[in-house]
């Protein structure tokens, strides 16, 4: 996995195997840790060193991954992974993304959002939820990520700066 990776890659490669709220990881940053000092000098292993200290359990996602990564480039306050927002009746929701303090919740739309009825509808159903409780919902595309990072990072940018209880 480390041959020729970039750090942000290698992160974005390893951050999806950690644990997340609602599934056991299939390994954790102690043994990945253990792995890279075991196996220290070895060829290929100087990405996965780099991003030992960037990762975050909960990202579901290599995107996800990205976007955070490029948020805290552009010196943005690094957004918690998965932060479990209450909206009532008992339904506690994960946002990939969130500004707690802000309460603003990002999320990011892969194809899977688009193209699925049914995960179409979980979304704009989690979005209103979200909203009714309070929270800005930044939707967040493969487009926006990749093809527009400084006009995304300025958005979430603008957002930060919005008073807390003004949306």
């Amino acid at each position: 996995i480390g041959s020729g990776l970039r750090a942000a890659d290698a992160v974005a490669a390893i951050e999806p195997l950690l644990p997340a709220h609602n599934r056991i990881g299939m390994t954790s940053r102690a043994d990945l840790a253990w792995a890279v000092e075991r196996h220290a000098g070895k060829r290929g292993l100087e990405p996965i060193h780099a991003a030992l200290p960037l990762l975050r359990e909960g990202v579901r996602s290599r995107p996800e991954s990205l976007l955070r990564l490029l948020l805290t480039r552009a010196r943005l306050p690094e957004p918690i992974v998965e932060f479990p927002v209450d909206v009532g009746r008992g339904i506690v929701l994960h946002p990939d993304l969130a500004y707690p303090d802000q309460r603003i919740a990002i999320e990011y739309e892969g194809d899977g959002h688009r193209t699925s009825r049914a995960q179409w509808q979980r979304d704009v159903e989690r979005a209103e939820l979200l909203r009714a409780a309070g929270w800005l919902v930044l939707r967040v595309t493969a487009t926006m990520l990749f093809g527009a990072p400084r006009a995304l990072v300025e958005r979430i940018r603008a957002a930060l700066r919005v008073p807390r209880g003004a949306f």
